[in-house]
Protein backbone atom coordinates (compact mmCIF):
# COMPACT_ATOMS: atom_id res chain seq x y z
CA UNK A 1 0.00 0.00 0.00
CA UNK A 2 1.12 3.56 -0.70
CA UNK A 3 1.29 5.79 2.35
CA UNK A 4 -0.63 9.04 1.92
CA UNK A 5 -0.36 12.17 4.02
CA UNK A 6 -2.51 15.30 3.89
CA UNK A 7 -0.73 18.64 3.49
CA UNK A 8 -1.93 21.70 5.40
CA UNK A 9 -3.28 24.36 3.00
CA UNK A 10 -1.45 27.66 2.85
CA UNK A 11 -2.75 30.13 5.44
CA UNK A 12 -2.47 33.79 4.55
CA UNK A 13 -1.73 35.86 7.70
CA UNK A 14 -4.91 37.36 9.11
CA UNK A 15 -7.30 35.55 6.76
CA UNK A 16 -9.26 32.31 6.72
CA UNK A 17 -8.69 29.56 4.15
CA UNK A 18 -11.86 27.48 3.74
CA UNK A 19 -9.67 24.56 2.68
CA UNK A 20 -8.21 24.36 6.19
CA UNK A 21 -11.35 22.92 7.83
CA UNK A 22 -11.21 19.53 6.03
CA UNK A 23 -7.48 19.32 6.75
CA UNK A 24 -8.21 20.00 10.43
CA UNK A 25 -10.89 17.28 10.38
CA UNK A 26 -8.42 14.86 8.74
CA UNK A 27 -6.03 15.53 11.61
CA UNK A 28 -8.80 14.98 14.19
CA UNK A 29 -9.68 11.54 12.78
CA UNK A 30 -6.05 10.45 12.91
CA UNK A 31 -5.02 10.87 9.28
CA UNK A 32 -1.29 11.18 8.61
CA UNK A 33 -0.02 14.67 7.78
CA UNK A 34 2.91 16.31 6.02
CA UNK A 35 4.28 19.81 6.42
CA UNK A 36 3.33 22.46 3.89
CA UNK A 37 6.37 23.61 1.91
CA UNK A 38 4.93 26.66 0.19
CA UNK A 39 7.41 29.14 -1.34
CA UNK A 40 8.35 32.54 0.11
CA UNK A 41 5.83 35.30 -0.56
CA UNK A 42 8.02 36.83 -3.28
CA UNK A 43 7.72 33.61 -5.30
CA UNK A 44 3.98 33.08 -4.94
CA UNK A 45 3.27 34.52 -8.38
CA UNK A 46 5.62 32.09 -10.07
CA UNK A 47 4.22 29.09 -8.17
CA UNK A 48 0.69 30.26 -9.00
CA UNK A 49 1.20 30.75 -12.75
CA UNK A 50 3.69 28.03 -13.62
CA UNK A 51 3.56 24.24 -13.61
CA UNK A 52 7.01 22.69 -13.54
CA UNK A 53 8.02 19.18 -14.69
CA UNK A 54 8.24 16.41 -12.13
CA UNK A 55 11.84 16.02 -10.94
CA UNK A 56 11.59 12.74 -9.04
CA UNK A 57 9.06 10.24 -7.73
CA UNK A 58 8.74 9.48 -4.03
CA UNK A 59 7.05 6.41 -2.62
CA UNK A 60 4.55 8.38 -0.58
CA UNK A 61 1.49 10.22 -1.91
CA UNK A 62 0.02 13.56 -0.80
CA UNK A 63 -3.62 14.52 -0.25
CA UNK A 64 -3.80 18.21 -1.16
CA UNK A 65 -6.70 20.65 -0.96
CA UNK A 66 -6.92 22.78 -4.10
CA UNK A 67 -8.90 24.95 -6.49
CA UNK A 68 -8.44 24.74 -10.27
CA UNK A 69 -7.59 28.42 -10.49
CA UNK A 70 -4.63 27.90 -8.13
CA UNK A 71 -3.95 24.17 -8.47
CA UNK A 72 -0.22 24.58 -9.15
CA UNK A 73 0.25 26.77 -6.08
CA UNK A 74 -2.05 24.70 -3.87
CA UNK A 75 -0.09 21.51 -4.63
CA UNK A 76 3.38 23.09 -4.70
CA UNK A 77 6.03 21.71 -4.41
CA UNK A 78 4.79 18.17 -3.82
CA UNK A 79 3.51 17.70 -7.37
CA UNK A 80 7.19 17.82 -8.42
CA UNK A 81 8.05 14.72 -6.42
CA UNK A 82 4.96 12.89 -5.16
CA UNK A 83 1.79 11.32 -6.49
CA UNK A 84 -0.98 13.81 -5.71
CA UNK A 85 -4.58 13.08 -4.76
CA UNK A 86 -6.19 16.51 -5.25
CA UNK A 87 -9.28 17.49 -3.28
CA UNK A 88 -10.93 20.00 -5.61
CA UNK A 89 -13.40 22.83 -5.06
CA UNK A 90 -14.91 25.17 -7.66
CA UNK A 91 -14.07 23.06 -10.71
CA UNK A 92 -16.44 25.05 -12.93
CA UNK A 93 -16.79 24.24 -16.65
CA UNK A 94 -14.38 27.03 -17.60
CA UNK A 95 -11.67 25.07 -15.73
CA UNK A 96 -12.41 21.60 -17.12
CA UNK A 97 -9.70 21.72 -19.77
CA UNK A 98 -7.12 23.07 -17.30
CA UNK A 99 -7.91 20.40 -14.73
CA UNK A 100 -7.90 17.62 -17.31
CA UNK A 101 -4.52 18.76 -18.65
CA UNK A 102 -3.02 19.06 -15.15
CA UNK A 103 -4.28 15.63 -14.07
CA UNK A 104 -2.88 14.07 -17.24
CA UNK A 105 0.48 15.84 -16.98
CA UNK A 106 1.15 14.65 -13.44
CA UNK A 107 -0.36 11.21 -13.98
CA UNK A 108 -2.87 11.64 -11.18
CA UNK A 109 -4.52 8.34 -10.32
CA UNK A 110 -7.27 9.50 -7.95
CA UNK A 111 -9.10 12.77 -7.28
CA UNK A 112 -11.84 14.07 -5.00
CA UNK A 113 -14.47 16.62 -6.05
CA UNK A 114 -16.98 18.61 -3.99
CA UNK A 115 -19.31 18.84 -7.01
CA UNK A 116 -20.89 15.64 -8.31
CA UNK A 117 -21.55 17.04 -11.81
CA UNK A 118 -17.97 18.22 -12.14
CA UNK A 119 -16.66 14.87 -10.92
CA UNK A 120 -18.78 13.10 -13.53
CA UNK A 121 -17.45 15.32 -16.34
CA UNK A 122 -13.79 14.84 -15.41
CA UNK A 123 -14.42 11.11 -15.02
CA UNK A 124 -15.90 11.04 -18.53
CA UNK A 125 -12.77 12.72 -19.89
CA UNK A 126 -10.39 10.55 -17.84
CA UNK A 127 -12.09 7.16 -17.46
CA UNK A 128 -9.04 5.58 -15.78
CA UNK A 129 -9.08 8.19 -13.00
CA UNK A 130 -10.49 6.99 -9.67
CA UNK A 131 -12.91 9.65 -8.47
CA UNK A 132 -14.81 10.34 -5.27
CA UNK A 133 -17.61 12.82 -4.55
CA UNK A 134 -17.22 14.57 -1.19
CA UNK A 135 -19.92 17.24 -0.82
CA UNK A 136 -19.09 20.52 0.88
CA UNK A 137 -18.87 20.21 4.67
CA UNK A 138 -18.48 22.66 7.54
CA UNK A 139 -17.02 23.20 11.00
CA UNK A 140 -20.31 23.00 12.85
CA UNK A 141 -18.87 24.24 16.17
CA UNK A 142 -18.88 27.86 14.94
CA UNK A 143 -22.67 28.13 14.60
CA UNK A 144 -25.26 28.60 17.33
CA UNK A 145 -28.88 27.46 17.41
CA UNK A 146 -30.05 30.87 18.66
CA UNK A 147 -33.46 31.75 20.00
CA UNK A 148 -36.80 30.62 18.49
CA UNK A 149 -37.63 32.33 15.19
CA UNK A 150 -40.38 34.47 16.70
CA UNK A 151 -37.91 36.01 19.20
CA UNK A 152 -35.24 36.97 16.68
CA UNK A 153 -34.64 40.61 15.73
CA UNK A 154 -33.31 40.30 12.16
CA UNK A 155 -36.13 39.46 9.76
CA UNK A 156 -34.05 38.94 6.62
CA UNK A 157 -30.29 38.41 6.65
CA UNK A 158 -28.35 38.47 3.37
CA UNK A 159 -24.81 37.14 3.37
CA UNK A 160 -22.53 35.93 0.62
CA UNK A 161 -23.55 36.08 -3.03
CA UNK A 162 -25.83 38.77 -4.47
CA UNK A 163 -29.57 38.05 -4.41
CA UNK A 164 -30.64 40.78 -6.84
CA UNK A 165 -32.47 38.16 -8.89
CA UNK A 166 -34.92 37.96 -5.96
CA UNK A 167 -34.63 41.40 -4.33
CA UNK A 168 -34.14 44.04 -7.03
CA UNK A 169 -31.46 46.64 -6.42
CA UNK A 170 -32.92 49.56 -4.46
CA UNK A 171 -36.01 47.64 -3.31
CA UNK A 172 -36.94 48.27 0.32
CA UNK A 173 -39.28 46.18 2.45
CA UNK A 174 -41.73 47.99 4.70
CA UNK A 175 -41.62 47.12 8.38
CA UNK A 176 -38.96 44.43 7.89
CA UNK A 177 -35.51 44.53 9.45
CA UNK A 178 -33.44 43.66 6.39
CA UNK A 179 -29.71 43.31 7.09
CA UNK A 180 -26.96 42.73 4.54
CA UNK A 181 -23.43 41.78 5.57
CA UNK A 182 -21.91 43.11 2.37
CA UNK A 183 -22.07 46.36 0.40
CA UNK A 184 -20.47 46.04 -3.01
CA UNK A 185 -17.28 44.08 -2.37
CA UNK A 186 -16.91 45.30 1.22
CA UNK A 187 -17.81 43.03 4.15
CA UNK A 188 -19.36 44.92 7.06
CA UNK A 189 -19.24 42.12 9.63
CA UNK A 190 -16.39 40.30 11.33
CA UNK A 191 -16.70 36.52 11.53
CA UNK A 192 -17.87 36.70 15.13
CA UNK A 193 -20.47 39.33 14.25
CA UNK A 194 -21.67 37.19 11.37
CA UNK A 195 -22.13 34.11 13.56
CA UNK A 196 -24.10 36.21 16.07
CA UNK A 197 -26.26 37.73 13.31
CA UNK A 198 -27.06 34.28 11.93
CA UNK A 199 -28.25 33.14 15.35
CA UNK A 200 -30.55 36.18 15.46
CA UNK A 201 -31.99 35.95 11.92
CA UNK A 202 -35.32 34.53 10.87
CA UNK A 203 -34.89 34.12 7.12
CA UNK A 204 -32.17 34.15 4.49
CA UNK A 205 -31.86 33.59 0.75
CA UNK A 206 -29.71 30.81 -0.70
CA UNK A 207 -29.33 30.27 -4.42
CA UNK A 208 -26.76 28.14 -6.27
CA UNK A 209 -24.40 29.77 -8.74
CA UNK A 210 -26.30 28.08 -11.58
CA UNK A 211 -29.03 30.68 -10.89
CA UNK A 212 -27.03 33.74 -9.81
CA UNK A 213 -24.18 33.34 -12.33
CA UNK A 214 -25.46 31.03 -15.08
CA UNK A 215 -22.71 32.01 -17.55
CA UNK A 216 -20.03 30.73 -15.16
CA UNK A 217 -21.89 27.71 -13.79
CA UNK A 218 -23.11 26.51 -17.21
CA UNK A 219 -25.76 24.32 -15.62
CA UNK A 220 -23.60 23.02 -12.76
CA UNK A 221 -25.62 23.10 -9.53
CA UNK A 222 -23.69 22.30 -6.39
CA UNK A 223 -23.93 22.55 -2.62
CA UNK A 224 -22.14 25.43 -0.88
CA UNK A 225 -21.35 26.17 2.75
CA UNK A 226 -24.04 28.85 3.04
CA UNK A 227 -26.77 26.21 3.21
CA UNK A 228 -25.08 24.50 6.17
CA UNK A 229 -24.46 27.85 7.89
CA UNK A 230 -28.15 28.73 7.67
CA UNK A 231 -29.40 25.33 8.80
CA UNK A 232 -27.01 25.14 11.74
CA UNK A 233 -28.17 28.61 12.80
CA UNK A 234 -31.83 27.58 12.46
CA UNK A 235 -32.50 30.20 9.78
CA UNK A 236 -35.32 29.51 7.36
CA UNK A 237 -33.92 29.27 3.82
CA UNK A 238 -35.82 30.68 0.86
CA UNK A 239 -34.26 30.00 -2.52
CA UNK A 240 -33.37 26.78 -4.28
CA UNK A 241 -31.85 23.58 -2.94
CA UNK A 242 -29.20 21.87 -5.10
CA UNK A 243 -30.05 18.24 -5.79
CA UNK A 244 -26.86 17.23 -3.95
CA UNK A 245 -28.29 18.78 -0.78
CA UNK A 246 -31.69 17.14 -1.18
CA UNK A 247 -30.02 13.76 -1.68
CA UNK A 248 -27.92 14.22 1.47
CA UNK A 249 -30.78 15.44 3.65
CA UNK A 250 -33.40 13.04 2.32
CA UNK A 251 -35.79 15.98 1.83
CA UNK A 252 -35.74 19.58 0.61
CA UNK A 253 -34.55 21.80 3.50
CA UNK A 254 -35.43 25.01 1.63
CA UNK A 255 -38.61 26.87 0.79
CA UNK A 256 -38.40 27.05 -2.99
CA UNK A 257 -38.63 30.65 -4.11
CA UNK A 258 -41.58 31.87 -6.14
CA UNK A 259 -39.76 33.79 -8.88
CA UNK A 260 -43.01 35.39 -10.02
CA UNK A 261 -43.37 37.37 -6.76
CA UNK A 262 -40.42 36.63 -4.44
CA UNK A 263 -40.66 39.74 -2.27
CA UNK A 264 -44.35 39.10 -1.54
CA UNK A 265 -43.50 35.49 -0.72
CA UNK A 266 -40.84 36.64 1.76
CA UNK A 267 -43.25 39.09 3.40
CA UNK A 268 -45.91 36.38 3.70
CA UNK A 269 -43.48 33.88 5.24
CA UNK A 270 -42.22 36.42 7.77
CA UNK A 271 -45.78 37.18 8.86
CA UNK A 272 -46.17 33.48 9.78
CA UNK A 273 -42.59 32.70 10.81
CA UNK A 274 -43.55 30.65 13.88
CA UNK A 275 -45.14 28.07 11.58
CA UNK A 276 -41.64 27.13 10.38
CA UNK A 277 -40.03 26.52 13.79
CA UNK A 278 -40.24 22.73 13.64
CA UNK A 279 -38.85 22.82 10.09
CA UNK A 280 -35.69 24.75 11.04
CA UNK A 281 -35.29 22.58 14.16
CA UNK A 282 -35.29 19.50 11.94
CA UNK A 283 -32.81 21.11 9.54
CA UNK A 284 -30.35 21.86 12.34
CA UNK A 285 -30.49 18.34 13.78
CA UNK A 286 -29.93 16.77 10.36
CA UNK A 287 -27.11 19.20 9.54
CA UNK A 288 -25.38 18.39 12.84
CA UNK A 289 -25.51 14.74 11.83
CA UNK A 290 -24.25 14.92 8.25
CA UNK A 291 -22.55 18.29 7.61
CA UNK A 292 -19.36 18.23 9.79
CA UNK A 293 -16.05 17.87 7.98
CA UNK A 294 -15.13 15.10 10.41
CA UNK A 295 -17.92 12.99 8.93
CA UNK A 296 -16.82 13.88 5.40
CA UNK A 297 -13.17 13.03 6.01
CA UNK A 298 -14.03 9.66 7.53
CA UNK A 299 -15.69 8.80 4.20
CA UNK A 300 -12.62 10.08 2.33
CA UNK A 301 -10.34 8.02 4.56
CA UNK A 302 -12.37 4.85 3.91
CA UNK A 303 -12.34 5.44 0.15
CA UNK A 304 -8.58 6.03 0.07
CA UNK A 305 -8.03 2.79 1.96
CA UNK A 306 -10.31 0.93 -0.45
CA UNK A 307 -8.26 2.05 -3.48
CA UNK A 308 -4.94 1.10 -1.93
CA UNK A 309 -3.65 3.96 0.24
CA UNK A 310 -2.37 3.66 3.79
CA UNK A 311 -3.78 6.64 5.65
Amino acid sequence: MTKIKAVQPFLHPGSINFKYSPFKAWKEIGGQRAKGLYPPRALHGIAFKCSFPRICRCREARLMFAEPVSISFDTFPYYLSHDIVPFLWDCWPCYYNKVEEWLRRYKVKAAIFTSRQEMEEISRRLPELKVFHCPEGIDETLYHEGRPLSERTIDLLEFGRSNEIIIPKGFQFEGINHVSTKVGEKFLFSNEQLYAAMADAKLTICLPRSITHPQLAEGVETLTQRYWEAMLSRILIVGHAPQELIDLMGYNPCIEVDFSSPTKQIESILSHISDFQSFVDRNRLKALEIAPWRTRMKHVKTWLEEIGYQV
